[in-house]
């Protein structure tokens, strides 16, 4: 029992987001929550092959690029221009890659498990030099350049890297529970930094919360119609609801707030808030 409540993503984010309201900033928490996301990261493809079958899988890797990069980050970016104030944390959600959990979601709700998995590898490799490229077209004279690429490297490359050392050497039951305690790390450092915020500026937040809802029941919803719309088969359809509406909110709370300032941070919060509640509607099949 409570292995199973451990291994809950959802329930860790939940538990995250309730404390951090109820405790505020914590100290040290940029240590913190870096170190939490590099081990989150490190863990959570430790048991993933990164061999890509490309002559095999390049269809499914293509689709999967246009509905996260083209189709989601399009749209999150158009969305940027009308929050001008949290314009950076827009920009750099469209720059990341999807969340992991896309991976263990395509499984449990019988989609293509080895597509998303091997769709997701490509992603991450991809997102190497397509996130500091989307940050810097957007914000050149905002960011850091070399802060942005310490980021890049401490949070996606050296994970990328380091997996291979415990590339299936920790079972899959204690990754899930490893990588969700860092994610409630994450979350409750983030929140917390946030908090007042949350708690004041209700009409900013009445508009984001409008705009994480379209952008992630909008478009994973919009791509399910059309999918059963043109006979497309129900796992893959699957596979692309999730790739067009899930972005690695962790690593982008982390690079825009080291950016930009824990403003830029609340978009990615707000919106891993939806992508919990999409996530149990998908597992109900209320969608």
């Amino acid at each position: 029992m409570l292995s199973r409540i451990l291994s809950s993503f959802s329930f860790s984010v939940i538990v995250a987001v309730i404390l951090a309201l109820l405790v505020g900033e914590i100290p040290y928490s940029d240590i913190f929550a870096t170190i939490s996301l590099f081990l989150a990261m490190t863990f959570s493809i430790s048991n993933i092959s990164i061999k890509i079958k490309i002559k095999e899988e390049y269809k499914e890797l293509l689709y999967a690029f246009l509905l996260n990069y083209a189709f989601l980050s399009s749209l999150i970016i158009a969305m940027g221009f009308f929050m001008k104030k949290y314009f950076e944390g827009f920009i750099v959600m469209a720059s990341a890659p999807p969340a992991i959990l896309v991976v263990p979601l395509s499984g449990a709700l019988k989609g293509e498990k080895i597509h998303s998995l091997f769709s997701l590898i490509f992603l991450y490799i991809v997102s190497i030099f397509l996130m500091p490229l989307i940050i810097i077209i957007f914000l050149s004279e905002k960011v850091n350049s070399l802060v942005l690429i310490k980021n890049i490297f401490i949070l996606v490359i050296l994970p990328i890297f380091l997996s291979r050392l415990i590339y299936r050497k920790i079972e899959e039951s204690k990754i899930k529970i490893l990588s969700n305690l860092m994610f409630f790390i994450i979350i409750l450092t983030m929140v917390g930094k946030n908090r007042n915020f949350l708690l004041e500026d209700y009409l900013s937040l009445i508009f984001l919360s409008i705009m994480m809802a379209i952008r992630t029941f909008g478009t994973g919803g919009i791509v399910k119609m059309l999918g059963k719309r043109f006979g497309v088969d129900n796992r893959k359809i699957v596979n692309y609801a999730l790739f067009s509406s899930f972005k690695n909110e962790g690593l982008v709370m982390l690079i825009a707030s080291s950016l930009f300032g824990y403003y830029a941070s609340i978009p990615a919060v707000i919106a891993l808030i939806f992508e919990m509640i999409w996530i149990c509607c998908l597992e109900a099949r209320i969608v």
